[in-house]
């Protein structure tokens, strides 16, 4: 019987009942070397964290009858194997190292059974072939960045649908259209009309839309598309990705306090993301759990204070700064930082969710987080693929870009891809040469 032997790695990537989904019936042999390994990680507060304490509640249900092998539903032979003293290695390999101790347990398999490493490790790989041991990478699923959806598409319509458009509100369609897909229809006189697909047909969209004193940039119509999407309550799920400048934060903010503070359609705005740092890490934060978010959300406060500097209903004072009036809608409860660490478990209903910096989140983190969301309320998903500080993610691989690839076509989603920055000249030249 074919057998893969697992490296550690491959059981921090995800959990291991998923992992086990992703290949063929055969032999999954575990080696002792790797439980060791996974009781390291297992206090991380972190995505290994919680793959090696999954492992490791998977493996302790199989008990006890790992060491022979457990037959699993799908096919799968669980083992977990000891070390093969017997096997000869090189000598430079020293036989205390984890890594020699799993690739004695691929040699020692290879007398019986036809067997595989399975490795993220390329070192590993490379010693593998060197010792006549096959080998493989785990590739995790990936998505044609390339193809990604965008959220809207172009198309032309007559002059008759032109003048329907503006009677009815809406012209029926027969495109093959995906739901809360945005449209810009081109006439024969070369205007440009924006709507959104649904339900058979095209509806006009209003005039253009602000929030909060903000507005989409003119002549920016993806900024339009976004900000429609983000004022439907019909809408619970909207991702945006662009690079930076494109105004993902600040439109996101905006209608979010619109909402929540001008209207009460939501009880509270929190903003969450993944504490990963740019650069080298300065290490732990001194003071209490909001004085050390603070420190990661310097973005997220720059835009909220240009949001209210102009706010100032009578019980504001006119004299606060900005920075004091985005520390009084904190105190009355309005807006609530949070870190991605402390939304496992919880239940958010009624709630304004803006989920920032997602090209860093894991497929695992996205799930976490849209199965938190209770009735009435909408989360935002932001991100930019070209600035990944998370070294286990790739432009192909991470939460957000599988998150689209998912969701598109669902009647409660909404996507929209950016790509004018309006931050500055600077920026947008960073953006097209770097």
């Amino acid at each position: 019987m074919n057998a893969k032997v697992l490296d550690t790695n491959v059981l921090l990537d995800r959990p291991l009942e998923q992992t086990l989904a992703s290949m063929d019936p055969c032999r999954i042999v575990i080696p002792l070397a790797v439980v060791s390994e996974l009781d390291g990680f297992k206090g991380l507060d972190d995505s290994r964290g919680y793959c090696a304490r999954q492992a490791i509640r998977f493996l302790d249900s199989l008990r006890p009858d790992l060491h022979r092998g457990v037959t699993l539903d799908s096919g799968h032979i669980v083992v977990v194997e000891v070390n093969h003293t017997d096997v000869e290695l090189p000598g430079f390999l020293s036989k205390h190292n984890s890594d020699t101790r799993i690739l004695a347990v691929s040699k020692g398999y290879q007398k019986a059974d036809d067997v595989v490493l399975v490795t993220q490790d390329m070192c590993i790989r490379i010693i593998a072939d060197v010792l006549g041991i096959k080998s493989e990478n785990f590739v995790v699923e990936h998505v044609d960045v390339e193809t990604l959806y965008s959220g809207w598409a172009k198309t032309s319509i007559s002059d008759e649908e032109v003048q329907d458009l503006y009677e009815y509100g809406r012209i029926r369609s027969t495109g093959s259209y995906l739901p809360n897909q945005y449209l810009v229809m081109a006439d024969s006189a070369g205007g440009l009309h924006y709507g959104r697909f649904g339900s058979g047909v095209i509806r006009l969209l209003g005039k253009e839309a602000g929030a909060f004193g903000i507005s989409p940039a003119p002549n920016n119509r993806e900024q339009v598309f976004l900000m429609d999407a983000l004022l439907d309550p019909g809408i619970d799920l909207v991702s945006v990705l662009g690079p930076a400048g494109t105004g993902k934060t600040l439109l996101a903010l905006a209608a979010g306090l619109s909402q929540v503070v001008n209207q009460g359609r939501y009880d509270k705005l929190v903003v969450t993301r993944e504490l990963i740092p740019h650069g080298r890490d300065i290490g732990a934060l001194p003071g209490s759990k909001y004085e050390k978010i603070s420190a990661w959300m310097g973005s997220v406060f720059d835009n909220l204070q240009y949001l209210v500097k102009n706010f100032s209903p009578g019980k504001y004072d006119e004299r606060c700064n900005p920075a004091q009036r985005v520390e009084r809608f904190m105190e009355e409860g309005f807006i609530e930082l949070e870190a991605l660490t402390y939304i496992r478990g919880r239940s958010i209903p009624g709630q304004w969710i803006i989920v920032d910096e997602a090209q860093n989140l894991t497929k695992e983190n996205i799930k976490t987080i849209i199965t938190r969301a209770g009735k009435g309320t909408k989360i935002i998903v932001t991100g930019d693929i070209q600035q990944i500080d998370n070294c286990r993610l790739t432009p192909a691989n991470n939460g957000l870009v599988t998150l689209i690839d998912k969701f598109k076509g669902q009647d409660i989603y909404a996507h929209i891809t950016l790509s004018q920055s309006e931050r500055s000249t600077l920026a947008g030249l960073g953006v097209a040469l770097l």
